[in-house]
């Protein structure tokens, strides 16, 4: 079984990554001086699974700032693909400022070339474009103790999460797995998600992509694995992130974010992705030792 341990090695993924990131990306590198408010920051991950979607909008802030920025409040936010047009709004109050919604595009979504419009109340305009591409099956899930615990290398026992799928025919695809326990999600922060890449995949592949706790989870919980398409470029993005920003988890407040990729246009910062979505639940018990 191939088991690689994903988490402990993305430091050094993200080493090569730096040496090696393609020439269809822009690096964003920022000014260590004060940048509150200069630029926008767009959170864009859309999925196909029914549900009602969200884009975050907010203003950058103080590199010695330990919050998030501003909202961005009044834009205008459309997505446009398979000659369709989506605009997201706002709910405020209803919902936390700088959110905006759309409950038809999800049910809408295929596997086409998706545009972000976003027209902010200064007149400006920002772009970015993403492809929606196919996801594996996800046959079944799980859970190992990791081995690095089986050595005392930890205070606690830490558990692999392993997916068990078929990858899809041909090689160039990526992916991004999140967790959920008992529906609340375990992986909020970008630098806490796992992305992968089907290069150096089996046909058929069993991998340990996350990691958890046993602190966080108890004997009957529901943990869930979600598997998403993403592009490579959006690969490139996390793997980039979580080697800048672990300790930190905002590139945009605490901590040094020079050459995180993005897609948006106009200096705009932060990622547009369309995705497909696979999930897998599973009964948690504890693995005997």
């Amino acid at each position: 079984m191939k088991a690689l341990k994903n988490k402990y090695i993305q430091i050094v993924l993200a080493l090569t990554f730096l040496a090696g990131i393609s020439a269809c990306e822009k690096d964003v590198v920022l000014d260590l001086a004060d940048i509150e408010g200069k630029y926008l920051i767009v959170e864009a991950n859309l999925i196909d699974d029914g549900s009602r979607q969200w884009i975050r909008l907010t203003r950058s802030s103080s590199y010695y700032e330990v919050t998030t920025g501003n909202a961005v409040q009044q834009a205008r936010v459309i997505v446009e693909g398979n000659d369709q047009s989506f605009e997201f709004t706002e709910l405020y109050p209803d919902s936390l400022p700088g959110y905006y919604f759309n409950s038809q595009i999800s049910d809408a979504l295929i596997e086409t070339n998706y545009e972000l419009i976003i027209e902010t109340t200064d007149n400006n305009i920002y772009f970015a474009q993403s492809v929606l591409r196919p996801v594996p099956v996800i046959d079944s899930v799980t859970v190992e103790i990791n081995p690095f615990s089986e050595f005392n290398f930890f205070d606690t026992t830490i558990y692999d999460v392993i997916a068990h799928f078929a990858d899809l025919p041909g090689k160039g695809d990526h992916y991004l797995f999140n967790l959920y326990i008992n529906r609340k999600l375990k992986t909020p922060r970008p630098s806490d998600k796992a992305p992968m890449s089907d290069i150096n995949l089996d046909e058929y592949s069993s991998y340990a992509v996350l990691t958890i706790n046993e602190n966080d989870i108890t004997p009957g919980d529901t943990l869930t694995l979600e598997m998403r398409s993403i592009s490579k470029e959006n690969f490139e993005f996390y793997n980039i992130f979580f080697f800048q920003t672990d300790l930190s988890g905002n590139p945009f407040a605490g901590a040094p974010p020079a050459n995180i990729p993005t897609n948006m246009s106009e200096g705009a910062r932060g990622f547009f992705q369309v995705s497909a979505v696979a999930r897998k639940s599973m009964i948690f018990e504890p693995p005997q030792q």
